[in-house]
C-alpha cells in the first residue's frame, strides 16, 4: 500500500530500529473503503495532537468499496466493490500485496463477505446477488463449497462460526437463513419482511444479532434460529450491529447517525449518542480490546470513540 505521509521503506526501517531496542506492542488499525475505490489502513493510536500518525492507502480496480472484512490474525483482507468484485489482499509486512484472484465463475456479483476458521484453515465466505454463498480457501483461492439460500436476493449479512459448523445469512428480502456448515443444508429460515443489513454471532454462539430496516435489532437464539426479542430504540434503518469480543456488550448504528451500546445480559441500552459528523451512517464496530468504537458514513472521515464504561464517549 502507498503511504500517505511517508514511505513504507522508511517506516519499516524505523520499526526495525525500534524493535531492536525493545519488543514492540501490536499496533491497532482500522480499515475502510470509499466511493473512490481507495482502501485505507489507519493506525488508531493518535499522538498528543490527536492526529492519527500513520495512514496507508491502495487504489483498487472497479467502482467504490462498500464492504471490507479482516481475518482473525489480521493477515488477510477481503474487499468488495460496488460492481460486485471480491479482492483479497495480504497485509503481512505493513504494506500490502495482491493475492491471486478469486474465481468468479458463475458468480453474478458479491455483496458481503466473512472469514471463517483460523490459522491454516481460514476461509473466505462471500454472499452474492443471486442468494448463493461461496466458500473459498484463502491459501490458493479455490472454490470449496457453495450454499444456496433458494432466495434470489442480495446476501447483505454473513456470519460464520469459528469452527465453520454454522453459516448464517441475511438478505434484502428480510430472510435470515442458517446452514449446517458441513452438510450445507438449511437448518432454519425466517422472513422478517424488511432488509436485514448485517448479521453477527456472539462469541458464545448462543445468539445471533441482525440489523434490520424495521428500525430494530433481532436477537436470535442459536442454533434453533428462533426469534428471542426485537430490540427497539432507533428511529431509522439499523445499518450495522457488532458484538464485543468479550461478549458482554453489543453495538448498533442507524442511518440517522445514532449509535447505541447495549448490555448483552439485560438487552437494555447502556449508552446512546449521535455520531455528529457521520449522518447517513453505514457501519459500526468494536476493536478487539473492547475499548474503542469505530464508525463510518457519508460524513467526513472516520470517527473513533473511546468506551468509558457507561459514560459519554470521547471522540478521538
Amino acid at each position: 500500500m502507498q503511504p500517505a505521509k511517508k514511505s513504507i521503506q522508511s517506516n519499516i526501517e524505523e520499526e526495525e530500529k525500534s524493535s531492536s531496542r525493545a519488543k514492540l506492542k501490536p499496533r491497532e488499525f482500522v480499515i475502510t473503503g470509499d466511493y473512490m475505490s481507495q482502501l485505507k489502513v489507519v493506525f488508531t493510536s493518535p499522538g498528543k495532537t490527536n492526529v492519527f500518525p500513520d495512514e496507508y492507502s491502495m487504489q483498487l480496480p472497479g467502482l467504490g468499496i462498500h464492504h471490507v472484512a479482516l481475518c482473525s490474525d489480521s493477515s488477510c483482507l477481503a474487499a468488495i466493490s460496488m460492481d460486485g468484485n471480491l479482492t483479497l489482499l495480504s497485509l503481512n509486512g505493513v504494506g500490502g500485496r495482491w493475492l491471486p484472484s478469486v474465481s468468479h465463475i458463475h458468480v453474478g456479483n458479491f455483496w458481503s463477505s466473512s472469514f471463517g476458521g483460523g490459522g491454516n484453515i481460514e476461509c473466505i465466505y462471500a454472499g452474492s446477488g443471486s442468494g448463493h454463498i461461496y466458500k473459498y480457501d484463502t491459501s490458493d483461492r479455490t472454490l470449496q463449497h457453495s450454499y444456496d439460500t433458494h432466495c434470489c436476493e442480495n446476501v447483505l449479512g454473513l456470519a460464520i462460526s469459528k469452527d465453520q459448523r454454522l453459516v448464517g445469512a441475511t438478505d434484502y428480502a428480510g430472510n435470515l437463513t442458517l446452514f449446517d456448515g458441513v452438510t450445507r443444508q438449511i437448518t432454519s429460515r425466517t422472513n422478517y419482511k424488511m432488509p436485514m443489513r448485517r448479521l453477527v454471532f456472539d462469541p458464545s454462539m448462543q445468539h445471533a444479532l441482525a440489523a434490520c430496516d424495521d428500525k430494530t435489532i433481532k436477537l436470535i437464539d442459536l442454533p434453533s434460529g428462533m426469534l428471542r426479542e426485537s430490540l427497539v430504540g432507533h428511529d431509522a434503518f439499523v445499518m450495522s450491529v457488532d458484538v464485543s469480543p468479550d461478549g458482554l456488550r453489543f453495538l448498533s448504528g442507524a442511518f440517522d447517525g445514532s449509535i447505541k451500546l447495549w448490555d448483552a445480559r439485560t438487552t437494555k441500552t447502556s449508552l446512546a449518542f449521535m455520531c455528529g459528523t457521520n449522518r447517513n451512517l453505514w457501519d459500526v464496530t468494536f476493536n478487539k480490546c473492547c475499548n474503542k468504537i469505530s464508525c463510518v458514513g457519508d460524513g467526513k472521515g472516520l470517527n473513533i470513540y473511546y468506551c468509558m464504561g457507561n459514560k459519554k464517549m470521547m471522540l478521538v
